[in-house]
């Protein structure tokens, strides 16, 4: 047995769907429409660059810009990410 094979599934790679925190990777277009919305007051919006920017691009400087912005607008307090 080849080390890092699964027995049933063979060596394939996993779609990227599946892959680690892929499910919340913003398309250039959602960015600009979220930050629109953000800026307008949707704490949904800010929310989800917030993740995109700190779990996805790895960015901590945009994804703290966005996870301040998103408690400011739901009025929650830090509890960490």
């Amino acid at each position: 047995m080849l080390l890092g094979c699964m027995p049933l599934t063979g060596c394939k790679r996993a779609p990227e769907s599946t892959l680690l925190n892929e499910s919340l990777r913003l398309t250039p277009e959602q960015i600009a429409r979220d930050e629109r919305a953000a800026e307008v007051g949707d704490a949904q919006a800010a929310k989800r660059l917030w993740h995109h920017y700190d779990m996805v691009e790895l960015n901590i400087q945009k994804g703290e810009m966005w996870r301040h912005r998103y408690e400011s607008l739901s009025n929650t307090t830090p509890s960490g990410k």
